[in-house]
């Protein structure tokens, strides 16, 4: 009878030992498991992708790459031919503005003070903003820093954030504000608070479309307004800051760039008068395993007879005054 009982009680002991095991995996972040979108995970060749605004990030821990882009899925690759997902990363606030499916263009991933945040532009409700989620880990879950207030005035059309940090390590946000709204495309910055979920202060203004010379605006159908975006900063040589985007080239899109005078964020920044690449819909850039400046962009091309648009990696050159453009890879 006493064994009996005992046994009772150690089983009861055990139950209630792995029911508290599997509601700490629900909670804890550190046990967090990436779940693919569709229930299973695809292989698939970075040449034959179609994605938009594709953005990767090598993570030095998991010696890892990962990409992500429109619709906020996640790809991981060792050798950054071939990517193996999608993969569901995001778990915002739905009570917060983003609302429970809310449309995700332009994302980034950036490490800054070990932990790493999650910039997208969100389209919901007739809103189109820039919003930040954080993680503990770079699979994720990605999570809302403040459902409470807009990073941005809610009525500016924003789009494309990325991220930077200043020599006294303040973080900021860089993004486009759409020349639709306020007629001339502009790419500003703004100061994040502490905790990156509010704003430090006004935007202020890098520069503008108007002020890059090579778009031809005349080739422009239904009077558009001047169109900058996709902006993405860098350095260069031992003192250099320069900032990509992508403007109007006649009627197709280019990669240009930007320069600060003083090598600070304050500038005054000077657009160089020539593209750096013809072409190209989106770029970003990413450090390599070994500290190289890689550049990811995203071009329309047909594969298989159908128009994909398709992340290319071009290696670049960063320790002279301006980057340089090395080759593209080839896998």
């Amino acid at each position: 009878m006493v064994n009996k009982v005992v046994f009772t009680y150690i089983w009861a002991v055990l139950l209630l030992l792995a029911c508290g095991n599997a509601n700490r995996n629900v909670t804890d972040s550190s046990v967090w498991e990436m779940q693919p979108v569709t229930g299973r995970c695809d292989t698939v060749s970075i040449d034959t992708m179609d994605m938009e605004n594709p953005f990767i990030l090598y993570d030095h821990k998991s010696d890892t790459y990962y990409m992500t882009g429109d619709n906020g899925h996640l790809w991981k690759s060792k050798e950054l031919q071939m990517w193996v997902g999608p993969y569901s990363v995001l778990r915002h606030d739905t009570a917060s503005w983003l609302g429970s499916s809310p449309a995700i263009k332009s994302p980034e991933i950036h490490k800054f003070a070990n932990k790493y945040y999650y910039m997208a532009t969100f389209e919901t409700s007739g809103i189109c903003s820039c919003a930040t989620l954080v993680a503990d880990h770079v699979t994720g879950p990605y999570k809302s820093i403040d459902s409470k207030s807009f990073l941005l005035d809610e009525n500016e059309m924003a789009a494309h954030p990325t991220f930077c940090s200043d020599e006294y390590n303040a973080g900021y946000m860089i993004y486009n504000h759409m020349g639709e709204q306020n007629g001339d495309g502009t790419v500003q910055i703004v100061r994040y608070h502490d905790g990156f979920g509010r704003r430090m202060g006004e935007a202020f203004i890098m520069f503008t479309a108007s002020q890059v010379a090579w778009p031809l605006r005349d080739a422009l159908s239904d009077g558009q307004k001047p169109v900058i975006e996709s902006p993405f900063m860098f350095y260069s040589g031992k003192e250099g800051l320069g900032v990509l985007f992508v403007a109007y080239d006649g009627e197709e899109k280019s990669v240009g760039v930007a320069y600060s005078e003083t090598g600070t964020l304050n500038g005054p920044w000077v657009v160089e008068n020539e593209p750096l690449l013809k072409g190209y819909n989106s770029v970003a850039m990413f450090n390599d395993y070994d500290g190289s400046l890689v550049m990811v962009a995203e071009k329309d091309t047909v594969v298989n007879g159908v128009m994909k648009s398709v992340p290319r990696l071009i290696k670049t050159d960063s320790q002279f005054e301006k980057l340089q453009i090395k080759g593209y890879y080839k896998f």
